[in-house]
C-alpha cells in the first residue's frame, strides 16, 4: 500500500473517531496546527501529544514504536 493510501485511511479513520471533518485534520497536518485537534483530548493527553510532535525526533521514535505501529495496523485493517 503507498504512503499517500496510508495517511489517506488514517485522516478517515482519525476524523471517524474524533468526531471532525477530514478537511479539518488535514488542514492541521498542512498548516502544523495541530493545537485545534488537541482541545478534543483530555489535558494529560493533550500534553503529551504536544511535547511529542512539537520534536520531530520524538514523533519519529513515536510513530515507530511497536504501539503505534499496532494502533496504525488495527486502524487500517
Amino acid at each position: 500500500m503507498a504512503d499517500d493510501q496510508r495517511i489517506n485511511i488514517l485522516i478517515q479513520k482519525l476524523s471517524e473517531r474524533m468526531g471532525t471533518p477530514e478537511s479539518e485534520i488535514r488542514g492541521a497536518v498542512a498548516n502544523s496546527s495541530y493545537a485545534k485537534l488537541l482541545t478534543k483530548l483530555p489535558d494529560d493527553k493533550a500534553r503529551q501529544m504536544e511535547d511529542i510532535l512539537s520534536d520531530e525526533d520524538k514523533a519519529r521514535e513515536f510513530l515507530n514504536s511497536p504501539q503505534a505501529r499496532a494502533i496504525i495496523k488495527r486502524i487500517m485493517g
